[in-house]
């Protein structure tokens, strides 16, 4: 969970410069694969795959 929480700062942290700057940000995916899984009784199991082609755009007025 910890790491979740700094994901969202991190990117909370980005959209105020975004914000400040009425500046604009374009993420773009090519095939990036997320292989998700959790921890549970010293095992990992995979809970799936999610999958992210396209792109992004932030824009902050």
């Amino acid at each position: 969970m910890a790491e979740q929480q700094e994901w969202a700062n991190l990117l909370a942290e980005i959209f105020e410069k975004l914000t400040e700057k009425h500046a604009s940000i374009t993420y773009d995916f090519g095939n990036l694969e997320i292989q998700g899984k959790i921890q549970k009784d010293d095992k990992v199991i995979p809970t799936g795959t999610v999958s992210l082609s396209g792109k992004l755009t932030i824009t902050a007025q």
